[in-house]
């Protein structure tokens, strides 16, 4: 019998003052509730210890905001008290980062870094991390026991949202592994987690003290064999550590009179022991394990979908992005110029909860930054160009411009250049151009060489223009060797200008000279001038065998276009291939679904049908396909063979409405990864100031294969760990979601995708054009056909809801969604009247997984070169912005901490104490 089996019980507190739609001023509109709530939780503290109470906290504190700067001079008595818990009553101080840091969000090399700094204000911090907003990635288990953390703390409350509930069940196989640690163990690789509850997990059990009864009754009787750890946590603001004012005749209910009264039940329980997250594992191991391949979450929908999904977030991202790719050129060398401000970007406050910006502060700093990062890389890498030229080992010197605004590679001299680097060291390498005004009417004019390596292949698509004129494209090249650096000359060909007409010394007809017959070179000119009727040339006999070859060649060559036009001249179909031929597409250019895909193959199975291609936004409950108004063929320079699609998007109460060009495009230049390129440019609809009206779901290009048994998600971290998890795993853990409207549990470092029974397929999205943390969300919906997965890259759902395992009926989960959680975010607004360009590569694999050399390939797509331009030349490396954001969401104002009580809160509460007075019985 149990009857020395304790029930260890600890207090974790989360302090960040930095709140991303809120202010820099002590009061509502700042940390002000921050600094009041702290001192009032180190009072009830101090008072229970003075009491008797050995209670002991676990805290952690964010770092350079509310350590460095808040607290010294406004609070220096918060972190005097701290440092004396700490020193006189066993409190632990754990890791999580020096500015919120969005851990899982990181490279191997910033993670180490972040990782480094474990001590601040207060002291050492434990081998324990808690990152903030329970973000975190099986990916970084590696790298996290390298850099000595041996531990992270999860949310796991039976009310929502937190990150492991919706994900696992491990943690609620017996109430042994509900409290206690576990092993998280992902490949090779393993670590501790111990999980984090809420006072709403004793409050749906009756009170603290009937909850903790029953468990030590439990320990008594050998059902539960061992000790137990209840951890709770929550941010000192929440509140779950306030009286939550439920009365049960006339009184306070039981269990719900905040931090204060959870102490005043705690001690009268002899069975109880206080203890810390280190001072627990101290002498108990994990009793469960738990092995979720995919990345969680809390935000305000327990996943990712509030760290990736606006295009605000893609904006800041990208610059990141860019930065990290420059440093790459050098890394070998030296630690990275903008790693310290990298880190301190990569913060979870700033990039949410909210929609569509941060306050105006948040932004402008969050912009100041990301554009500083970018800069600090471009002088290192023109820096490093510089060396290896005056170096001497690599031929960089770039020509002086032509004089000619169209250079026409008249000799040497005025061919012009710029230097690709290529770090991935693949021969597919992808990048964006900048281009001087005025230089290129069209994108099929752009002609790129190289002479000391073969260009296999090369596609160029238009990404903008200005007054007429192309001034940024999009590259895809292919090189028949791989190299680490590749000089290119450019030139633009304008053989499409009209020459003048020569005009000759001297006009002759037959008519001035009667005697004169015109023969030979005369005659010739005279036709010329139109002055003599050219003889019809003598009609030859045509060879069917040989037309009737010559035709079935072109239409092999031409596999994109289709076979036949209707009475209005248009293509009845398409078919796009990708360059081995076993990714096909089929397009309908005509009648109610023009320019929407009806079939999709890989080799002999068919993954899509007219289904498997969506474009639409979603506002007022009613859902607005994206219109195609024309289809024609696609506009590139180089090789390939393709479709423009381009219309209009409408959504309901439209201020203004939107547009779109989508090109799918077959290039050889994509061979190593046998895909088919797709290109996007989409404006959205302005709701804004139109009544109630807002967007509710956006998806410029919803994936919905026809995997309908064994369907897992596919996604690659950022530390560039490959792995999948099934969509299966959501209705396992929880009763109810194998139906979900939106989940996000895939960080999209490039690729994603999803498999089959049979196969899979992946996208591949240029991280230096749009980039994002998690920027793929999904849907999934089950039926008797099987599950029905959607993936939706650079688009949301919005407001999403997700259920949770209550123990109340879902009672304490919509009593906290009302009074206690962050509100909802709707990740949809923030589209209203926003610009965004993307490129995309898709691509097929079979069998389980995608070969390695598959994964490389499509991961130098994704990562991109780096561009190295000659400041004389007109061809730059891009660093404008493929976002492009209404004025307005630079300049919103900051929120207020005040929470005005809901009229349906008082019908609420009676309800809740009804169900407390039944539990207690």
């Amino acid at each position: 019998m149990g009857t020395n089996h304790r029930i260890h019980f600890g207090f974790l507190f989360h302090v960040n003052f930095y709140h991303a739609h809120l202010g820099d001023t002590n009061d509502e509109r700042g940390f002000g509730r921050d600094l009041s709530r702290i001192r009032e939780i180190l009072e009830v503290l101090k008072k229970a210890n003075n009491d008797g109470q050995p209670v002991q906290a676990t805290w952690d504190f964010e770092n350079d905001y509310t350590l460095g700067r808040i607290l010294p001079s406004l609070g220096p008595d918060v972190i005097d008290s701290v440092k004396a818990r700490i020193r006189e009553r066993g409190d632990e101080l754990v890791l999580s980062g020096r500015h919120a840091n969005l851990f899982a969000g990181m490279t191997g090399k910033e993670l180490a870094f972040s990782l480094h700094y474990k001590s601040n204000e207060l002291g050492e911090t434990s081998d324990v991390l808690r990152a903030e907003g329970d973000i975190f990635t099986p990916a970084m288990i590696g790298r996290l026991r390298k850099a000595g953390i041996n531990t992270v703390l999860l949310g796991n409350s039976n009310v929502g949202p937190n990150a492991l509930s919706g994900v696992g069940k491990e943690f609620r196989k017996s109430e042994y592994a509900t409290y206690n640690p576990g092993t998280y163990r992902h490949g090779n690789n393993s670590i501790n987690v111990i999980p984090v509850y809420t006072p709403a997990d004793w409050i749906e059990e009756g009170s603290m003290t009937r909850f903790l009864n029953n468990l030590h009754a439990k320990q008594i009787s050998g059902e539960i064999e061992g000790d137990l750890f209840v951890l709770a946590g929550a941010d000192v603001t929440s509140p779950w550590w306030e009286p939550m004012e439920i009365r049960s005749l006339f009184r306070k209910a039981a269990g719900t009179e905040g931090l204060a009264g959870f102490l005043r039940a705690l001690r009268k329980l002899d069975f109880v022991s206080y203890n810390t997250p280190s001072g627990y594992l101290y002498d108990h191991a994990p009793v469960c394990e738990m092995s979720f391949s995919g990345d969680v979450g809390c935000g305000t929908s327990g996943d990712l979908s509030n760290y990736g999904e606006l295009p605000y977030d893609r904006l800041i991202w990208t610059r990141i992005e860019r930065a990290r790719m420059g440093s790459k050129i050098y890394n070998a060398e030296r630690v990275s110029d903008s790693l310290a401000e990298r880190t301190k970007l990569l913060c979870a406050s700033d990039f949410g909860p909210f929609s569509p910006a941060p306050a105006s502060d948040r932004f402008a700093h969050a912009n100041r930054l990301s554009k500083e990062v970018q800069k600090i890389e471009r002088k290192a890498i023109n820096s490093k160009e510089m060396s290896m030229r005056t170096s001497g080992r690599q031929r960089l010197n770039n020509s002086a411009a032509g004089k000619h605004a169209y250079s026409r590679r008249k000799d040497e001299e005025e061919r012009n250049s710029f230097i690709i680097m290529n770090p991935a060291g693949q021969k597919t390498v992808t990048f964006q151009l900048a281009i001087d005004s005025g230089m290129c009417p069209k994108v099929s004019t752009l002609v790129l060489e190289c002479d000391e390596c073969q260009i296999n292949a090369y596609t160029a698509v238009e990404m903008s223009r200005e007054n007429g004129y192309v001034n940024s494209v999009f590259v895809i090249m292919r090189f028949a060797e791989a190299q680490g650096i590749y000089k290119i000359y450019y030139h633009f060909d304008r053989t499409d200008i009209p020459k003048e007409r020569h005009k000759p010394l001297i006009e002759l007809t037959p008519e001035d000279h009667p005697v004169f017959r015109a023969e030979g070179a005369m005659k010739r000119l005279l036709e010329a001038q139109g002055k003599l009727k050219k003889e019809p040339e003598p009609v030859k006999e045509e060879n069917k065998a040989v037309a009737d070859r010559i035709a079935a060649m072109n239409s092999a060559k031409n596999a994109g276009k289709g076979a036949s036009l209707n009475s209005n001249g248009e293509r009845e179909s398409y078919i796009i291939t990708s360059p081995g031929q076993k990714l096909k597409i089929v397009l309908s250019g005509t009648g109610t679904s023009k320019g929407k895909i009806r079939e999709v193959f890989y080799g002999d199975e068919r993954i899509g049908d007219e289904q498997f291609l969506s474009s639409f936004v979603k506002s007022g409950g009613s859902r607005s396909e994206f219109i195609c108004e024309d289809v024609t063929a696609a506009e590139f320079a180089g090789k390939g063979d393709g479709v423009m699609i381009t219309g209009s998007v409408h959504a309901n109460g439209e201020n203004a409405p939107g547009k779109y060009k989508m090109q799918i495009i077959k290039t050889p230049a994509l061979k190593g990864i046998d895909g088919i390129f797709i290109q996007m440019d989409v404006t959205y609809p302005d709701v804004s100031g139109h009544g109630e009206a807002v967007l509710e779901e956006v998806a410029p290009f919803e994936i919905s294969p026809q995997y309908r048994a064994g369907v897992s998600v596919i996604r690659k971290s950022f530390t560039g760990d490959v792995s999948d998890f099934p969509v299966s795993v959501f209705g396992k853990s929880v009763r109810g979601n194998d139906n979900l409207q939106s989940f996000n549990h895939q960080l999209t470092a490039g690729i994603v995708g999803a498999k089959g029974a049979l196969s899979g397929f992946l996208l591949g999205m240029t991280r230096s054009v749009l980039g994002g943390m998690a920027v793929c969300p999904g849907r999934l919906m089950t039926d008797g056909e099987g599950q029905h997965l959607s993936l939706n890259p650079y688009g949301t759902y919005g407001i999403r809801e997700k259920k949770y395992p209550s123990k109340s009926d879902g009672l304490l989960q919509k009593y906290a969604d009302m009074l206690i959680n962050d509100k909802p975010v709707n990740t949809a607004a923030a589209y209203s009247g926003v610009r965004e360009r993307f490129c995309m590569c898709l691509t097929g694999f079979g069998g389980a997984r995608p070969t390695e050399t598959l994964v490389a390939e499509l991961s130098a797509f994704c990562d991109g070169a780096v561009i190295c331009g000659d400041e004389t030349g007109v061809i730059h490396p891009f660093e404008g912005d493929n976002v492009i954001l209404p004025r307005a969401f630079a300049d919103i104002q900051g929120d207020s901490t005040r929470r005005e009580e809901p009229a349906a809160a008082k019908q609420l509460k009676a309800e809740l104490a009804r169900f407390l007075n039944h539990r207690r019985k």
